[in-house]
């Protein structure tokens, strides 16, 4: 992994291991920083003790979904700047209000390097720039 990506922490969200180790193998690839957790709440307790600078996740998930889980987020003023982005092959039954709480969206399957982009866009906007140890594509 690139040291310069130590700024730049994606936590990833997903129940499937499998999917949740591709994930974060593509991620550690593009020089981020990766924690991972299967569901919420393990993800609110990770946040406790490390700085996270961008979310991807899932949203039906055991224990804590993906939603409940953007609901705490948003709701805490140490957290509520982190872009949140949503990965999921559910519908959403009510997408005005879930807009409000991800910063962007994605169908399952999704092409990895659609959700490179658009987790790297969700930085950008956010912070104004990004520091991955490579540059953007």
């Amino acid at each position: 992994m690139n040291p310069k990506s130590a700024a730049a922490t994606i936590l990833v969200i997903e129940d499937n291991v499998y999917v949740r180790s591709l994930l974060a193998d593509v991620f550690e690839m593009e020089g981020y920083g990766v924690l991972q957790a299967g569901q919420g709440a393990e993800a609110l307790a990770i946040m406790e003790d490390r700085q996270v600078d961008v979310i991807l996740t899932d949203l039906r998930m055991p224990v804590m979904d993906g939603l409940t889980f953007a609901t705490a987020v948003r709701a805490d003023a140490r957290y509520r700047h982190i872009p949140i982005v949503l990965l999921s092959a559910t519908p959403l039954t009510d997408s005005r209000a879930t807009l409000k709480l991800f910063s962007a969206f994605l169908w399952k399957p999704s092409p990895l390097e659609e959700i490179i982009h658009t987790v790297r866009q969700v930085q950008l906007d956010v912070s104004g720039n990004l520091d991955t140890g490579k540059p953007a594509a």
